[in-house]
């Protein structure tokens, strides 16, 4: 699965409205600053999840960001759904015309890749803002620490 700098600063950007909209609007140069996000490229995102009705957004002195919705109720889907119009760049690739002589009606491969899809579909389905929100409240009261690649024993190591 491949998720565009689009789709990450998004999730990121809706995490910490989640975390800290509750409060008060939270402004785009608050998000920006704290989650390390261009301004000017957070501010189109932001048009875009506002666009969908997954944020509110109000100008003004006490203007700024809340949820549009519950946590509970927005999934990781919504959100890469409205920033990336798709889940997993394996759509982009069931979506090519099949060249190969069997067909894409007889194609391991594709098989293969609509399994994948659909592990990703759940799991994107499955986990809400709410969910997330409470994950990383307990990260950062335990100081768990994420690992940058979760160790496989599966997966050959490569190296150079």
């Amino acid at each position: 699965m491949k998720i565009s700098t689009r789709g990450e600063y998004g999730i990121r950007a809706m995490l910490y409205i989640a975390m800290h909209g509750e409060e008060r609007p939270v402004t785009s140069h608050e998000i920006a600053h704290h989650q390390a996000i261009p301004e000017p490229y957070l501010r189109q995102i932001l048009a875009l999840l506002s666009k969908d009705r997954l944020i509110q957004s109000n100008r003004g002195p006490q203007g700024g960001h809340t949820l549009g919705r519950p946590a509970e109720s927005i999934t990781l889907r919504d959100v890469l759904l409205t920033l990336e119009g798709h889940t997993t760049s394996i759509d982009q690739i069931l979506s090519l015309p099949c060249a190969i002589d069997i067909g894409t009606e007889y194609c391991a491969i594709r098989e293969v890749l609509l399994e994948v899809r659909e592990a990703v579909e759940q799991i994107l389905t499955r986990v809400t803002l709410g969910q997330l929100v409470e994950r990383q409240r307990t990260i950062l009261t335990q100081k768990i620490n994420v690992p940058f690649f979760p160790s496989n024993p599966c997966l050959p190591v490569v190296r150079d």
